[in-house]
């Protein structure tokens, strides 16, 4: 059992509970049994080839490099061993130029220990590779090419097909699958647990499925969920409330999407443009509301599953529109058109 001063001093800290609770080795790694399995046969035979992560966001790839690097290098040495960047901050051929070049073309020493393997190579992790411009990619290529003897890269992204094959093709692809359910909830339980989070009486499960719901599957976003909720409750000793999680995140309530399907069902349009136009102002996702809409409608009796086919093949469309950059009140306001449409009570 922890002493007093230890839990305190957790508790207090600032530090993101994503990094607190990050797993500091590959045998912390739940649910990537393949990958963690190879890469421990490549900690110990010291062959290990450039690697490319990819996987839905929150599923462990970043966690994974760092563990791997942490069961490679001493301690004193990761800093000198490793360099991480993330990509979505410095996208172009100067990063790899002047931070990742420089970087690769370091000198190190050989020295090895009995605790770790400090293989005769650097790491360098380029997160969220899949933002980098394609020019840079192929400079990165090139850079891979001529200090691969002295330099291992690890590129982890969301979307493999954004990296370009010649750049893929040097590297040791991994997927990194979703995690299960059970397993985000077990985990969420527990750090909950460990920073003394309280819950409404007999809600906690309640509130943890809300949480799993909006980071959908996503750990990192379901603990900075969780820390989140912990903070703006008041802290250790307040109670964190279900209605408070969707609040916090600032997404609608459910009562306002049930109070747009009422509008909907009334067939009146200047009804129904003021209500779409309070939600705008109130600064709610239009991504979101068209989703949350969507998974009203599909189970809303009353409507024919052809109406309910038209509403959601221009759901998928405006989707595309918002992603693209369209104005989110126009895309609202074409959605609910047509299902004012399709839905008004006869």
């Amino acid at each position: 059992m922890a002493d007093t001063s230890t839990t305190l001093q957790a508790t207090t800290s600032t530090t993101p509970w994503v990094e607190r609770y990050r797993p500091k080795s590959l045998q912390d790694v739940s649910h990537q049994g393949e990958i963690i399995s190879t890469l421990k046969n490549a900690v110990e035979t010291n062959r290990l080839p450039h690697l490319l992560f990819y996987g839905p966001p929150g599923t462990g790839k970043t966690s994974v490099a760092l563990a791997l690097c942490r069961q490679l290098f001493e301690p004193s040495q990761l800093r000198r061993r490793v360099l991480e960047l993330n990509a979505s901050d410095e996208r172009g051929i100067s990063v790899v130029r002047d931070k990742i070049k420089h970087f690769a073309s370091l000198a190190i020493d050989t020295e090895t220990t009995k605790k770790y393997p400090n293989p005769p190579f650097k790491i360098i992790i380029l997160d969220e590779a899949d933002t980098v411009t394609r020019d840079a990619q192929a400079a990165l290529r090139r850079v891979i090419e001529a200090y691969s003897k002295v330099t291992r890269f690890i590129l982890i992204c969301n979307y493999v097909t954004r990296i370009i094959e010649p750049l893929a093709s040097r590297c040791a692809k991994f997927r990194f699958q979703p995690l299960p359910v059970e397993s985000m909830k077990a985990r969420i339980k527990y750090i909950a647990h460990e920073e003394h989070c309280q819950f409404e009486e007999g809600k906690e499960e309640e509130v943890v499925d809300e949480i799993l719901t909006l980071s959908q599957g996503d750990m990192r976003r379901a603990v900075t969920t969780l820390q989140s909720a912990h903070s703006l409750s008041g802290g250790a000793g307040e109670v964190i409330k279900k209605d408070s999680i969707a609040e916090m995140a600032g997404l609608p309530p459910p009562a306002l999407i049930d109070g747009l399907i009422e509008v909907l069902r009334t067939g009146k349009f200047d009804d129904m443009k003021k209500y779409v136009m309070d939600i705008v102002l109130d600064g709610y996702s239009a991504e979101y509301l068209l989703s949350a809409l969507m998974a009203k409608i599909i189970v809303l009796d009353g409507v024919e599953d052809e109406a309910k086919a038209k509403i959601a093949i221009q759901v998928a469309t405006s989707d595309k529109n918002l992603i693209d950059g369209s104005d989110e009140t126009l895309q609202l306001l074409t959605v609910c058109s047509l299902a004012l449409q399709c839905m008004k009570t006869r």
